[in-house]
């Protein structure tokens, strides 16, 4: 594994392992799901915790077996993360005409196709065709989860804006006056939700970005929080 200096220090014996954005590659994710387990049979800590940061379904050839992936990782506590696929997917689900339109166009061809459906399948069908245990994961996904100095979020926040007080469609969208701001939130946001152009973990003061674009050709990766380091898994 190589370990980069954090950020910010998390109390000893705490390790937080995060993931990127999955957009439907389910062997990768599984590959990574593999690795976290052997590193803590290897390297037991005291209290762990695994988080996905959303956008496990799109544009990959796999949403649904990325959704059962997620749903079936024991090795540590786990916390989903809702990323702006699946808010649009749901807002679709519930009869939402432009937004079944906006998902259709950003990858959920792709996803019907991972549940049998087909491309042409009608809106009012989609949730006859896929396992209430998804819908279920999809509705029971979390905005946000903190861990001492650590955010763990999608896409990032609004730079000005208190972290209690932060809009549901930033925390789950948002991008420029985020990404660009070097101002201190009130934690270390790790997101994901833009990929890095680099294909490698974006580490900055403020902010660490795991989307290192495994749906384009990059790799899906795992960042993993101990103490004032953080390492990097990748599949």
């Amino acid at each position: 594994m190589r370990w980069l200096r954090a950020p910010a220090i998390l109390p000893p014996g705490m390790r937080v392992y995060a993931i990127g954005d999955v957009h439907g590659c389910a062997d990768r994710l599984r590959a990574l799901h593999a690795a976290i387990a052997e590193d803590l049979r290897a390297h037991p800590p005291r209290e762990a915790l695994l988080v996905h940061l959303g956008d496990y379904v799109d544009r990959g050839p796999d949403s649904a077996g990325a959704i059962a992936a997620a749903m079936g990782f024991s090795a540590c506590p786990v916390v989903n993360l809702m990323g702006n696929h699946e808010a649009t997917l749901l807002a679709a689900l519930d009869g939402d005409a432009p937004s079944a339109t906006d998902w259709l166009y950003y990858g959920g061809r792709e996803a019907l196709r991972s549940w049998g459906l087909p491309d042409w399948t009608p809106r009012g069908e989609w949730a006859a065709g896929i396992p209430a245990a998804h819908q279920g994961f999809l509705r029971g996904l979390a905005l946000s989860h903190r861990v001492g100095p650590y955010l763990f979020v999608h896409a990032g926040v609004r730079p000005g804006v208190p972290l209690e007080a932060q809009r549901a469609d930033d925390l789950l969208r948002i991008r420029g006056a985020f990404l660009d701001s070097e101002a201190d939130h009130g934690a270390v946001i790790v997101h994901g939700h833009t990929p890095v152009r680099e294909r490698v973990a974006e580490i900055r003061a403020n902010r660490v970005n795991l989307d290192t674009g495994a749906v384009y050709g990059g790799v899906l990766t795992c960042g993993v929080f101990e103490e004032d380091r953080i390492g990097l898994l990748t599949a």
